[in-house]
C-alpha cells in the first residue's frame, strides 16, 4: 500500500521526486528478494528473508522515520 502512494507522488511530479524515487527503489529491492524466494524451499525462503530482506526492511523503516522527521520540521 505504501508503494502505491510513492508511485502516485512520483508520477504526479513534473520532475522526478527524489524521496519517491528512493522509496520506490528500496521497495523494489524487497520485491526482487521476494521474487527470488519464490523458487526456493520454505527454509531457504526464511533464510533469504532473514539475511537479505530484513536488513533492507529495517533500513527502509529507519529512512522513512528520518524522512518524516525532516518533513515535519520544514
Amino acid at each position: 500500500h505504501a508503494r502505491r502512494k510513492f508511485f502516485d507522488l512520483h508520477a504526479a511530479s513534473n520532475k522526478p521526486h527524489e524521496m519517491a524515487a528512493v522509496a520506490l527503489q528500496r521497495i523494489g529491492e524487497l520485491y526482487a528478494i521476494e521474487a527470488q524466494a519464490r523458487e526456493q524451499s520454505p527454509a531457504e525462503r526464511q533464510m533469504l528473508r532473514q539475511t537479505q530482506a530484513l536488513p533492507r526492511l529495517q533500513a527502509l523503516h529507519a529512512w522513512l522515520i528520518q524522512q518524516r522527521q525532516q518533513t515535519t520540521k520544514t
